[in-house]
């Protein structure tokens, strides 16, 4: 059963590479409106609400149904981002703040962290980086082969170098940044809790990666946030700017709250288009409350 439902997945997502992205835009806002009557709605609302704490019921709604909106039409354009010629999505790129700061990295020389919180579509990122560079990206596989091997084939079409999440994949990065490559780490999941320590993430406890931390405090790489915003117009923009210094610092967890502050700075400047349907605050210390019940 599982497999015919992968397969229809799948189908559906050829078919998506089909439209004009303005049409699966307006799909995809119908798929978010339809989200608004599940348990996705729920959790996002619970996650604004602790990091917003200021907005009332009405914002806290309205920022739900736009972030919900964005989150239907970044499930639209996995056609587009998938399936579509690679030319003619890097045309969609229509937008660059922060040029230099990719410059000055490449400059360098020392390597380079790059920092892809969910925010946007996180996909079009592949598809820039591979005008100016070769990076590569910790992917955690999924349990169902088809699939799996259906987004690997995918995202390694853009010439990404791709390694699996575990102990070789951590022991592939440290050995790129020792020859001064470049890694690109996903920073807002919530990993196992061996692997991280609880930080502020807009002043909540968040489980939150040592990685990126750890990585930075022992290698010169230089640390860049970046994602790729969708624009009023259909296009996108891609905005890049450097961590926090911070996230050098050999302490776990002031290194794990700069990264978390840093995350935050990229996520305000447009957090509607952030995936609030992620249950970040899942994990909570010792005796910390149940928040999703």
């Amino acid at each position: 059963m599982k497999s015919i439902v992968v397969y229809i997945v799948i189908g559906l997502i050829r078919l998506l590479s089909f439209l004009p992205l303005p049409i699966a835009h307006s799909l995809g806002a119908f798929v978010g409106w339809c989200l608004r009557y599940t348990g996705t709605a729920k959790i996002t609302k619970v996650n604004l609400r602790i990091c917003f704490p200021d907005y009332n019921d009405q914002q806290i709604n309205e920022l739900a149904n736009k972030s919900l909106k964005a989150l239907g039409k970044t499930y639209a354009e996995m056609g587009m981002s998938w399936m579509w010629p690679i030319p003619k999505v890097q045309k969609l790129i229509t937008k660059v703040e922060g040029q230099e700061y990719l410059q000055k990295a490449l400059d360098d020389n020392n390597g380079v962290i790059l920092i892809a919180p969910h925010l946007g579509n996180w996909e079009i990122l592949n598809h820039f980086f591979r005008m100016h560079l070769f990076m590569t990206v910790m992917y955690k596989t999924v349990k169902i082969p088809a699939f799996d091997n259906f987004i690997y084939k995918t995202r390694k079409r853009v010439d990404v170098g791709l390694v699996p999440a575990g102990r070789s994949g951590v022991e592939s990065l440290y050995k790129i940044l020792g020859d001064k490559g470049v890694v690109a780490v996903l920073p807002d999941q919530q990993p196992r809790p061996k692997s991280g320590v609880f930080a502020p993430f807009f002043g909540q406890p968040a489980l939150t990666g040592k990685l990126i931390g750890e990585m930075a405090s022992t290698t010169p790489a230089y640390i860049l946030c970046c994602y790729a915003k969708r624009l009023d117009d259909g296009t996108y923009g891609v905005v890049l700017k450097p961590g926090n210094e911070d996230i050098r610092n050999p302490d776990p967890v002031v290194a794990a709250t700069a990264l978390n502050k840093s995350i935050e700075e990229c996520i305000l400047e447009c957090p509607e288009q952030y995936q609030w349907s992620y249950k970040r605050f899942r994990t909570q210390p010792e005796g910390g409350p149940n928040i999703y019940r």
